[in-house]
């Protein structure tokens, strides 16, 4: 178990006695807010829930955290700045409950990932993956695992949605040829022939190893096991994963990807072509597109360049809105003339800021409060 010594505070603490002890203690916990304060640790991205504590003459830290170098960086603060021998209880992520096998795959078409475990509700999901979606494990209940998106977003997934993998067996899943679904929907089929269709479908976005392409059809490994055929149609080939959102592609796209969506219901949490969120749908968009935003409206204010005034908007644009709480907690996309798509209660629609355009919005128009460039203008 790692210590970091430095002085010898608890000496004191042991001659003047317990007021000390809560005056060390409360400074600790300072120290800790004030680390992750800082540092911007977000508990969306990041598990870092640590505490301190003193018992039998000790100071110790506990409690559990994702990222091995934010521990050590807080050991290292801490001990410079409280000159004391640190006892390090701190568990680091992924835990023993998980095994060895730490990644997983996503094997059904889309799925919730939820706020707690065994939790089925769509208000308590917090995001959503698509088949072919590698998630890192952080720790398991009740089958249920504690998973991190590639995006870093983090969440509840139930266990039987997933197929669990060790570095070998992802290192063997990646060394495939993938495909992405460029069409909103592509359907199934057991064989390379329109009488096997079957009742499933993937969704725009989804990523999945291929290998053989014979007249207009190809083959998808599926993650449980399953080869199955779509329609060459519906389907970009690259030659690894890697490359599959590598291409960056122009505001042009971006926008006319967006409106393929016109009229889809709001759905909270909703990351795919069945519902959008707000910043699930810019998320998707911009991803697609060869851009990585982070999952929610506040996180991606964050990102980019501001834009000060809104004459100067340009296709492509984030524009951000305060509705529900403070701060910007509502996203849309800018696609020129004054005008924006966003996914709101009414699902995915354009509205405009122009007062005399009849798609205007004089409530978000009001609630306007900021834009933010993520694809640099030449």
């Amino acid at each position: 178990m790692k210590k970091v010594i430095v002085g010898c505070l608890l000496a004191s603490i042991l001659l003047f006695g317990s007021g000390a002890t809560v005056q060390l203690l409360e400074r600790a916990n300072r120290e800790i807010e004030q680390f992750r304060k800082e540092l911007k640790i977000d508990p969306r991205e990041v598990v870092f829930d640590i505490k301190a504590k003193i018992e039998d003459g000790r100071f110790t830290i506990f409690g559990e955290v994702s990222e091995a170098d934010l521990k050590e960086k807080l050991i290292e603060r801490l001990g410079k700045i409280l000159e004391v021998t640190i006892n390090d209880e701190v568990k680091l992520l992924p835990d023993e409950s998980v095994g060895e096998k730490t990644f997983a795959i996503v094997k059904v078409n889309v799925v919730n990932l939820m706020d707690a475990p065994g939790r089925t509700l769509q208000k308590n999901a917090v995001t959503q993956a698509r088949m072919g979606d590698i998630l890192r494990l952080l720790k398991k209940m009740n089958g249920w695992f504690l998973a991190q998106m590639e995006d870093s977003y983090i969440g509840w997934i139930d266990g039987s949605a997933v197929v669990t993998m060790d570095d070998e067996e992802l290192k063997k899943y990646l060394s495939n040829p993938f495909a992405l679904i460029v069409s909103r929907f592509a359907q199934l089929y057991r064989t390379p022939d329109e009488s096997s269709m079957i009742d499933e479908k993937l969704v725009q976005g989804s990523v999945l190893p291929c290998s053989s392409e014979k007249e207009g059809w190809l083959s998808l490994k599926l993650p449980d096991g399953r080869e199955l055929f779509v329609r060459f149609s519906d389907v970009g080939i690259y030659e690894n994963r890697d490359k599959v959102f590598s291409e960056r592609k122009d505001a042009g796209y971006i926008i006319e990807l967006a409106k393929q969506h016109l009229g889809l219901p709001y759905l909270w949490a909703g990351t795919t072509s069945y519902g959008f969120d707000c910043s699930g749908f810019t998320q998707f968009c911009f991803k697609m597109a060869g851009y990585f935003l982070r999952r929610d409206a506040d996180m991606q204010f964050e990102q980019g360049e501001p834009v000060l005034n809104r004459r100067d908007l340009k296709p492509a644009d984030l524009v951000f809105f305060q509705t529900y709480k403070p701060g910007p907690s509502h996203v849309g996309i800018y696609i020129g003339n004054m005008k924006y798509i966003h996914s709101g209660s009414r699902g995915v629609a354009i509205n405009s800021f122009d007062p005399n355009d009849p798609d205007y919005s004089l409530d978000l128009d009001k609630k306007y409060i900021g834009a933010r460039r993520v694809i640099p203008q030449r």
